[in-house]
């Protein structure tokens, strides 16, 4: 893939924003990770103007991710228009006569898209070894997670390098950033396409998630949704995640709450009536929650407890 260039405002202004500390466990299970990255590449030593700090987040097996603060640096970057599909418009290229289908889940994939060299000092970070206590910037050489134009930046590049695959006659791609869905009505060809294309991304340099493959299969869940036979219905974990939150107290968890339910409104009739409710808590200084909100979420809950499996519309047939 080519280098991407980044811009930000006012780029003679470093952004610096102190590293926070960190224990020396955290540390100590920060340092396979970034070893391991500066062995490949994706991280490298720098002396930069600007810095953003890191932190060791403990994941429940007790091991360590790194998670870089790109706050500032994403307040300063001018992000280019979004043009990652619309899932929902996207999964209407899925007919009812698709039967058969594969999901590609890309690994790291966002590391595999180099960052031009003028762009990255931008995400430069400082750096103390727990073993010599010496400490360094490092900068990432591939687009960084939590970059606010990464996943836009990632899907572009991802799509005009798709374009260069033929995906064969009765086999279709769906691309949705870093997940891939292939669907046809034989499962033949929707297998010897999978594989053709898993060639096609190792050759390219692009890793796909072993665990997430879904190969030729019935019956896949993709973006969310179980997709079989022309139908789709919501994956119960995401609603079972909706059902358990409980009424919002800020801004912030109104805001949260309607995005969850947006990406579910296909499922519940009269969805815009039925959310006013929660805009217009947004309105006000504080969120105040009373009965009749939480009538009003009881339904919204209900409603998605009873959603229906919707059928995919035939692109074939005159609507």
């Amino acid at each position: 893939m080519e280098p991407i260039s980044i811009e930000i405002e006012k780029p003679e202004d470093p952004i610096r924003v102190k590293q926070y500390p960190i224990s020396l466990e955290g540390r100590q299970g920060l340092k396979p990770i970034i070893d391991d990255l500066i062995k490949k590449g994706i991280l490298e030593p720098c002396m930069s103007r600007h810095n953003t700090p890191i932190l060791a987040i403990r994941k429940t097996d007790g091991s360590y991710r790194l998670v870089q603060d790109l706050r500032a640096v994403n307040e300063r970057t001018k992000t280019r228009f979004p043009v990652v599909a619309n899932p929902y418009t996207l999964l209407n290229r899925v007919s009812p006569g698709d039967v058969c289908y594969s999901v590609i889940d890309l690994k790291d994939a966002f590391w595999t898209c180099p960052l031009a060299e003028g762009s990255r000092d931008y995400f430069a970070f400082q750096w103390e070894d727990p073993d010599t206590n010496r400490k360094q910037q490092l900068r990432w050489a591939s687009l960084p997670q939590g970059f606010v134009d990464s996943p836009n930046l990632f899907g572009q590049a991802l799509e005009q390098l798709l374009s260069k695959f033929s995906p064969g006659e009765g086999t279709k791609i769906l691309q949705y950033v870093d997940d891939l869905l292939i669907a046809g009505p034989k499962e033949k060809e929707v297998r010897d396409c999978t594989i053709s294309l898993l060639n096609f991304l190792g050759e390219k340099g692009l890793k796909v998630s072993k665990s997430k493959l879904q190969f030729t299969e019935p019956e896949v869940k993709y973006l969310g949704h179980w997709i079989k036979k022309g139908k789709r219905k919501l994956d119960p974990k995401r609603v079972a995640g909706i059902i358990e939150l409980p009424p919002p107290r800020n801004k912030r968890q109104v805001r949260q709450l309607l995005g969850l339910l947006g990406y579910c409104r296909q499922w519940i009739e009269g969805y815009s009536e039925k959310v006013k409710f929660l805009y217009e808590k947004l309105t006000t200084e504080k969120v105040k929650w009373t009965e009749h909100d939480e009538r009003e979420l009881k339904q919204l809950k209900e409603a998605l407890i009873a959603a229906p499996v919707l059928s995919l519309p035939d692109v074939n047939k005159q609507f």
